[in-house]
């Protein structure tokens, strides 16, 4: 998969991409960075997301949006570290896990800053 940053998903569409990997390079590349943006403060099943470049910090410290998620009024949700971190995890300890509990897990980690445990 070669570009894909800069386009919506659905959220199960977009978790499935990390599950298997394919939003990042098995060796570090910059251009794999991005970040998720959504149009409400929490994940939610069906939801569309769109992936694209992290957030760009100005001279006075001030959060430069993509112009994509700035037009669409758009949501910073999380970092390509936040949910690969989750998702991974998740996916290590219960190997079906599912879109659902993944959403679960992404929405745990964002309010409380920590993992939810899947271990059975």
């Amino acid at each position: 998969m070669d570009d894909f940053k800069n386009q919506m998903y659905s959220i199960e569409e977009f978790l499935e991409l990390v599950k298997n990997k394919q939003d990042r390079k098995a060796s570090f590349d910059p251009e794999y960075n991005y970040a998720v943006y959504s149009s409400t403060d929490e994940f939610k099943p069906e939801m569309k997301v769109f992936i694209g470049d992290p957030l760009d910090i100005g001279e006075h410290d001030n959060e430069i949006l993509p112009d994509f998620v700035f037009h669409n009024k758009l949501h910073y949700m999380c970092s390509d570290e936040n949910i690969q971190d989750v998702v991974d995890l998740a996916v290590t300890q219960h190997r079906a896990v599912t879109s659902s509990q993944l959403i679960e897990a992404l929405n745990h980690y964002l309010e409380k800053d920590n993992f939810l445990d899947f271990k059975q």
